[in-house]
């Protein structure tokens, strides 16, 4: 029924893995059953905590399986935490040229501004977007009048790019912080139920609400949330070290730590730190299309007959597998949500995904991508990677979001294509309905993607439907290109999270390449923010 590791240490839970509740049943229901694993009676039992808890949909009934914390009476239980953001007593006052600059209010950024805030240190915020209701203004202009702001879009401005996407709190890393940044987007308004779910997330529309309340908090702290301000270089003392940056209208600041969140799609930011000398270097990246089919299609092979039970959530789904040794995979699923355009630069186009928090549209759609290797950083033939030095990737995903841009119509309309007509390699007809604003036209995306990287995702799409009966259908659609799953790029690190000759630049998040989503940007924010105290002198 369950396991259980004993420790008898005072405080100390048996944690008790493996066990299930049908669909729908209360929580109470799982003292027996912890007693049972453990080998005790109900009433030896002082508290059963909820660790974890995800969905089993393949046998007769629906059941949810849990993972639990349990104290025995006798033992001293803590409390349990109650998620909460407020700001310290003691805090310091922003100081010109002393105060920390964060440059990028993504996941990464904000989260440094919040860990310094915890230290009693409050920091200025500079971000080349607009503020929230701004931000909406550039996305309602691009996915409904074709026009797209470089500066302020679905990638730069207020939250970053995470600000609109399904919000996937799920993180491959095994670390304190993780529990620690859910408990702060729970305070922020977010569910409690990411505190266990299994594969958590907050959706579009809570995230922007989330985004305000956030702000407030740190304009409560005594920081600084400057919009508009395009960085374009850095300031460096008489010793090299860094002293702050140059902004785009040629005014100055100065700080003696800037952390440099700006995210992946920033490419003008690497462009001027190569030139400045920071060193960069090549990383693996992917990139491929986004997939999309109806909800109701992925509900019933991934649940089967239970699809149509109204409790259970839109489904997801996870995909991989190797071809010729390259990885092919799903990535970024979102059920029920909608295909979205993310260039930041004018004459080009790439795509996304989001989706709500209930996650009620008519579509799932996720990125169907193939591995892209350093040696894969080419347009035409390998020697073209050469004299590109470590800009070669960015310059290869540019080459793409050209082509998309091109053979969309050159109005920021997607090039699409029926998923069986990939494996045709022929452009084809378009379904009626499709998630994606401002429109789709109808191309061969096999013949416009480098065959290096078409013919892995055109026969990884066989070994998908043998894994999903249906997913290979005339009704799912692809959508070109999907180049940013994330940073061809890293930014070399020492010991103190300091770029090696640049010390006061802590190269940070997803952009630096040393993240991949909401939570692990926000952990490498809370890292780069606790190794710029050091600086700072906390």
């Amino acid at each position: 029924m369950g396991s259980s590791t004993l420790d008898d240490s005072a405080g100390q839970p048996e944690r008790v893995h493996g066990l299930k509740l049908p669909l729908g049943a209360t929580t109470d229901r799982l003292g027996p059953l912890v007693a049972s694993a453990l080998g005790v009676s109900p009433a030896e039992l002082a508290e059963v905590r909820v660790v974890k808890v995800s969905l089993d949909a393949r046998g007769a009934v629906p059941l949810q399986v849990y993972t639990v914390d349990a104290w025995r009476i006798g033992q001293d239980v803590p409390p349990a935490r109650v998620p909460a953001l407020r700001v310290p007593a003691g805090m310091r006052a922003l100081k010109a040229g002393q105060a920390p600059i964060i440059v990028g209010t993504g996941p990464a950024g904000l989260w440094a501004a919040i860990r310094l805030v915890r230290a009693g240190i409050p920091s200025i915020l500079l971000d080349r977007g607009g503020a929230l209701s701004d931000r909406h203004g550039s996305v309602r202009k691009l996915r409904r009048g074709r026009e797209l702001d470089p500066e302020s879009n679905l990638c730069f401005g207020a939250g970053g790019a995470g600000t609109y996407s399904d919000g996937k709190l799920y993180t491959r890393k095994r670390s304190g912080l993780v529990q620690a940044v859910y408990e702060d987007l729970v305070a922020l308004g977010a569910s409690e139920d990411i505190l266990t779910a299994a594969h958590p997330h907050v959706g579009t529309n809570r995230l922007i609400k989330m985004l305000g309340g956030l702000e407030q908090f740190l304009v409560e702290a005594g920081c600084e949330l400057r919009y508009g301000q395009k960085v374009e270089g850095l300031l460096r003392d008489t010793g090299g070290r860094v002293a702050g940056v140059r902004l785009a209208s040629g005014v100055e600041l100065k700080s003696p730590a800037t952390i440099l969140a700006t995210g992946h799609s920033a490419r003008d930011v690497y462009r001027w730190l190569h030139e400045t000398g920071v060193i960069l270097e090549r990383k693996p990246f992917a990139i491929g299309m986004r997939c999309e089919h109806p909800q109701t299609l992925i509900d019933a092979i991934q649940y089967g007959r239970h699809a149509a039970r109204p409790e259970l959530e839109p489904s997801e789904y996870f995909l991989k597998t190797q071809v010729s040794g390259r990885g092919v995979y799903s990535f970024c699923m979102c059920p029920g949500g909608f295909v979205i355009p993310t260039p930041t630069e004018v004459g080009h186009l790439n795509v996304n995904g989001m989706s709500n928090a209930k996650r009620g549209g008519r579509f799932a759609n996720a990125a169907l991508v193939v591995e892209v290797r350093p040696d894969d950083f080419y347009i035409e033939s390998p020697g073209d990677r050469d004299h590109l030095g470590p800009l070669a990737g960015l310059e290869l995903q540019r080459h793409l979001e050209r082509l998309a841009f091109e053979h969309g119509g050159s109005d920021y309309s997607a090039p699409a294509q029926r998923l069986t007509d990939f494996l045709k390699n022929r452009a084809g007809d378009l379904p009626e309905r499709t998630s994606f604003r401002p429109g789709t036209q109808a191309a061969n995306l096999r013949g416009l993607l480098p065959r290096r990287f078409a013919e892995p995702l055109a026969r990884a799409v066989h070994g998908f439907d043998r894994k999903m009966g249906g997913y290979l259908t005339k009704e799912a659609q692809l959508f070109g290109f999907e180049t940013t799953t994330s940073s061809p790029i890293r930014i070399p690190r020492n010991e103190q999270l300091q770029a090696p000759g640049f010390d006061g630049l802590f190269p940070c998040g997803e952009g630096a390449g040393y993240a991949g989503g909401i939570v692990s940007s926000a952990i490498d924010g809370i890292r780069c923010a606790e190794a710029a105290m050091a600086v700072l002198g906390r």
